[in-house]
């Protein structure tokens, strides 16, 4: 668009004909060009805030601060600029309806020697860029570590933020230059004069400008992070910003005499470390427990002694509560879970005692793996989830949702065009697929995966695209009973925005263990329930596997499975295609914390070298 500008000055220039020739041809191609340029600077501002970037992120930084400041300066020069342009395709569109005088005290006004000329303007604003300062800055305040209101608000990569900062100042060069060169045309179709060398000059400074504007970005992106993902919710809402896994791990209350074959209470509660058996025998408590408000285990494992007596208060009906227990209360002041009151009917006293005068019974505190029952929720999906590739489409936003029980990590699409754009329209979140783990047709281990003690744990790594290529889907597989994720990627040409037909999973599982699959556990010894922390999460994990566990006795009697899942979506405000997607951790200590996606937009560095080449090329017409 700007070689588009830069012929048609040149053409006026060379052209000999009537003055109202002139004008008519010169104000046609610039009604044109600042058509185009509202379409660029609609794709560049689709965030529906129609503000600079600059002001966006003045918005949310900290004041008293030299990069406000500097953003401040640069988004007021940015407002003149436009309001200067503004006024010249007033003029562009209706220039019939003004006198000469008036588009020839608006060409003086715009290259006057006074500080609001649009040149001095654009210069100045220039310079706060180059300088380079505000970048330092930025990248600061950017920071992961920092968790800026910034970063949280925004949704888009360091790479984004800097990489629309660049288009953002480069716009506004533009339309310097175009109203600048507008406003030597106009002096010299009303002021007889050829402003020749004027006009080139500006064309020099314009080109100049954007070599070295992008050159400095360019420098900065480099090492600029890809990375995209939500912050923690203002508040926690169950099923909207999270859900979690039930009815999987309980701690659980049993006597001695049940846990053991032949009824009798010869041995020590830590002798149980993992059984499939236990039986009702001789035992209210344990008919109570195991009864239609309650489901039986699959498993009894780590039974330990922690007193002789002990008030035990149920939660109700599991199917509802999702616990067995709301708190224990031991006779030596030990208290598990939270300390609140408790209804009688709910409310039972626990000793141990004696059997055949012989043997002393006391209860056990243990860990339950739930039969998986109606209301258990403790399924993985493992089948692909791909974009439509025949229609160009490539994922662009990934979150977790929970359908008939089953946790999918659902992908959104969008078809992809030249130049790393998306068709805004065709952005949409793909339906999961809609199954349920009754159904034969689907079965275990191939099309979900099913939590169990033995195999609950998940690997917390990111996945990328080879070079030319960008995510196009992903599944969940099992590896060495760990659940882990792989990606697909499909070739992309930058140039024609069309995808290869060749698609790639990225990566081989053999290959993952080799050089990938980490042996580092994410340890959640005696965590509370992620949702009670009055902190936001300030610990982020990945390159390790985390197993799902139940919460600490002491912290929450044990009751809930951790850690849970973030469904908040993780989209860029700006849809971009994806060199790699990924899950991590993320809490703070004493919690359990939130398995959540991340994604990783595409790298535009790597084709600005080309973009710098071609201006060259074009600053010499």
């Amino acid at each position: 668009m700007t070689k588009a500008v830069t012929e048609t000055f040149n053409g006026v220039k060379r052209f000999d004909h009537s003055v109202d020739f002139t004008r008519e041809r010169l104000f046609s191609n610039l009604n044109n060009i600042t058509r185009q340029m509202g379409e660029i600077k609609m794709r560049i501002d689709n965030t529906g805030k129609h503000e600079s970037i600059a002001n966006r992120i003045l918005g949310n930084i900290p004041s008293v601060d030299k990069l406000e400041l500097t953003l401040h300066y640069i988004n007021t020069q940015q407002i003149y600029i436009n309001i200067y342009y503004r006024e010249m395709d007033r003029y562009v569109k209706n220039f019939h309806d003004y006198e000469s005088s008036t588009l020839l005290n608006f060409a003086n006004r715009v290259l006057s020697d006074m500080c609001n000329s649009v040149p001095y303007m654009m210069e100045s604003m220039y310079q706060q860029v180059v300088k380079q300062d505000i970048l330092r800055l930025l990248l600061k305040r950017l920071d992961r570590t920092t968790i800026s209101d910034y970063f949280c608000e925004e949704n888009q990569s360091v790479v984004q933020i800097l990489h629309n900062f660049m288009n953002d100042i480069l716009v506004t060069n533009v339309e310097s230059y175009i109203v600048t060169q507008t406003a030597y045309m106009m002096q010299k179709l009303y002021n007889n004069g050829s402003y020749q060398k004027e006009s080139e000059d500006t064309n020099q400074a314009f080109w100049t400008r954007n070599k070295k504007i992008v050159s400095i970005m360019k420098t900065y992106m480099v090492n600029a992070s890809l990375e995209l993902w939500r912050c923690d919710p203002k508040k926690h809402e169950k099923d909207v910003t999270y859900f979690e896994i039930t009815n999987f791990l309980h701690g659980i209350i049993l006597n001695q005499i049940n846990l053991e074959p032949k009824a009798k209470c010869t041995n020590t509660c830590d002798a149980f470390t993992y059984t499939t058996k236990y039986q009702c025998h001789n035992d209210k408590w344990c008919k109570e427990e195991i009864s239609k408000e309650q489901t039986t285990c699959a498993k009894i494992i780590n039974c330990q002694y922690i007193d002789s007596s002990m008030e035990v208060c149920r939660s109700g009906n599991m199917s509802e509560t999702n616990r067995r227990y709301d708190y224990v209360k031991f006779g030596n002041g030990i208290h598990y879970g939270e300390r609140k009151s408790c209804s009688k009917p709910r409310s039972t006293h626990l000793e141990t005692y004696r059997y055949w005068l012989f043997f002393k019974c006391t209860y056990c505190y243990c860990v339950c793996e739930e039969r998986p029952s109606v209301f258990s929720e403790i399924y993985i999906n493992m089948r692909k989830v791909i974009s439509n590739i025949t229609d160009n489409k490539v994922v662009t936003g990934l979150r977790f949702v929970k359908i008939h029980r089953v946790v999918h990590l659902q992908i959104q699409e969008g078809r992809v065009l030249p130049h790393g754009q998306i068709d805004l329209d065709s952005v949409q979140w793909v339906p999961v697929e809609d199954y349920n783990v009754t159904d034969s047709a689907y079965r275990d281990g191939k099309d979900y995966y099913t939590l169990k003690w033995e195999q609950r744990e998940f690997d917390l790594d990111d996945m990328f695209a080879d070079e030319g290529s960008v995510v196009t889907g992903g599944a969940f597989k099992k590896f060495h009973n760990r659940l882990h994720f792989k990606v697909l990627t499909s070739p992309y040409n930058f140039i024609t925005g069309s995808l290869g037909n060749k698609s790639t999973v990225q990566s081989d599982p053999a290959l993952l263990y080799k050089h990938k699959f980490s042996n580092k556990e994410l340890k959640l010894d005696g965590v509370d329930v992620p949702i009670r922390s009055k902190v936001h999460s300030t610990e982020f994990t990945t390159k390790k596997y985390v197993k799902f566990t139940n919460t600490g006795y002491e912290e929450d009697a044990g009751q809930t499975t951790v850690p849970f899942f973030d469904a908040q979506p993780v989209e860029s405000a700006i849809p971009v295609p994806l060199s790699g997607v990924g899950v991590f951790h993320k809490g703070i200590s004493g919690f359990g914390g939130f398995i959540a996606p991340r994604i990783f937009t595409y790298n535009f560095t790597k084709h600005l070298e080309e973009v710098i080449n071609q201006m060259s090329k074009n600053d010499k017409l």
